[in-house]
């Protein structure tokens, strides 16, 4: 059993959500393939109120370590995967969907581009195929961490720079028109590591981005945001200096026109990391103490930040304070900032980190990371929770092997009679049984709970397969069937006599 942390003050809050959560759809899934290692940093929620995941592989894909997006559809069932990269090292560090229904990607490669590493940039369509990639940079060594779409159409990405720039390495912004194509370049730093993480587009018309410096601060590292006009010159920067580390790892515009909310991790408050958020003003001032966040280990920290229509914020890290295993997911609840409401620990024995939160548009909320607990390689975690952070609390493992130059989605199967009563039958074409040494047979709820599950061997199989249903009570689910390459999804309605 998974261990839950909850503060006495939250039971207030789910009383009073409790009509909402109920009708929000819930749950935990594990992705990854059978071979290797693959990790989510980054989710958004698509068009169609599915879910795409970025990170990278080393299951699939051309070279070494490639840049992996998931895609799965509202219940948590994955539809579709892509690779991105070469014969080297890429990765995806942020997705965001676009006004076109599609996805932009970011993250850097070692297989294209001009130097050892540069910017990675990829456009796609709404079903995942490429529209066009990009690489920035220079001759060294040049990343990125974060992309937004601008209101003019076009992107803005923060990353850092060994190709450009005063210091060793600098926070590097790139802003480009709707094609991908340079308009203008800045770099923010000075003799030492400056780094940026998370960048978001302002009211103004200009640029907030945050990260890492040691060129204006201690050695070991401070947070240093950096507030620009629309062509990318410096109107402010804010630096939190403690006595040791301190980093910022995302930054909010707060939707009530106050300011800005810098969230991350500090070794200034305590022995150890901990989770640590500031407010600054819109001139850049801090306009509240820094708020502190996790228990008496060396480690917890906070990698991502939201907020919601109605004022809530949530958070996403990691705790090794709290929780069932070495490193759990971490989940803070506030309204506002600084009032803080309640906590949740995500994972199992291991170590379990959580990378990216997003509210969706049920009122939950989607969370993605990486999980050593649900598998003997790490893995990708996905979380889908209602208004006050439940989930499911149980862990569905999901062997991934999508074709990824193809969406298998379109391939449909038979279920007869559905509506169904006390059994079904499944005719499944025979050509997709002998393509795969077993099929994975999954009946979901409505909020994404497992309520059927059988693996069959095709070998010792014939059509049509039959399904006993009388234990599943009225109502609509979503039948999946899945193997190596294919997965299918149906929806299934239970009408038994009255």
């Amino acid at each position: 059993m998974k261990n839950r942390f909850i503060k006495s003050s939250l039971l207030i809050i789910i009383i009073c959500a409790t009509h909402l959560a109920f009708a929000q759809v819930k749950f935990e899934k594990v992705f990854g393939g059978s071979t290797g290692s693959d990790l989510g940093y980054s989710v958004a929620e698509t068009y169609e109120k599915g879910y795409a995941i970025v990170g990278t592989t080393t299951s699939f894909g051309a070279g070494s370590t490639d840049a992996y997006l998931l895609q799965i559809d509202s219940m948590g069932v994955a539809f579709g995967q892509k690779t991105f990269g070469g014969i080297n090292i890429d990765r995806a560090y942020s997705v965001k969907l676009t006004s076109d229904s599609g996805l932009v990607i970011a993250g850097y490669t070692n297989s294209f581009g001009h130097g050892g590493y540069d910017m990675y940039v990829i456009k796609t369509k709404k079903n995942g195929d490429t529209l066009w990639t990009k690489t920035y940079g220079g001759t060294d060594w040049d990343f990125a961490y974060s992309i937004e779409q601008t209101s003019d159409g076009g992107f803005i990405i923060a990353g850092g720079t060994y190709s450009y720039g005063k210091g060793n390495e600098d926070m590097f912004l790139v802003k480009t028109n709707a094609f991908g194509d340079t308009l203008w370049t800045k770099t923010f730093g000075d003799v030492n590591d400056d780094e940026a993480k998370s960048v978001k587009q302002t009211s103004d018309g200009g640029y907030i981005l945050t990260g890492n410096t040691k060129s204006f601060g201690d050695l070991s590292g401070d947070m240093f945001t950096v507030k620009t006009n629309s062509v990318g010159d410096t109107l402010w920067t804010h630096k939190y200096h403690g006595l040791l580390e301190d980093n910022a790892n995302d930054v909010l515009v707060d939707n009530s026109g106050a300011g800005y909310i810098i969230a991350g991790e500090t070794r200034s408050a305590a022995l150890g990391y901990q989770g640590a958020i500031i407010q600054l003003n819109l001139s850049g001032v801090q306009t509240s103490f820094t708020n502190i966040y996790g228990g008496s280990s060396t480690n917890d920290g906070i990698n991502s930040i939201v907020q919601t229509n109605d004022g809530r914020f949530a958070t996403m890290g990691y705790t090794f304070s709290y929780g069932a295993g070495a490193s759990d997911f971490a989940f803070y609840l506030e309204k506002p900032i600084g009032t803080y409401v309640g906590s949740y620990t995500y994972g199992g024995s291991n170590i379990d980190k959580g990378y990216c939160i997003k509210s969706t548009s049920d009122g939950g909320y989607i969370i993605c990371g990486t999980t050593l607990s649900y598998s003997l390689l790490e893995h990708i975690y996905v979380i889908k929770t209602d208004s006050v952070g439940h989930s499911t609390g149980a862990v569905v493992n999901v062997v991934t092997g999508i074709n990824s130059n193809a969406s298998e989605r379109g391939r449909t199967f038979l279920i007869y009679p559905n509506p169904a009563n006390d059994f079904i039958s499944i005719n499944l074409n025979k050509d997709e049984l002998l393509k795969s040494k077993s099929i994975t047979i999954n009946i979901f709820d409505l909020l994404g709970s497992v309520c059927f599950q059988s693996v069959i061997d095709t070998n010792s199989t014939s059509e049509p397969i039959n399904i006993n249903t009388s234990e599943l009570s009225n109502g609509s689910y979503i039948l999946s069937i899945s193997s190596e390459n294919y997965i299918a999804n149906q929806k299934l309605v239970i009408q038994k006599n009255q």
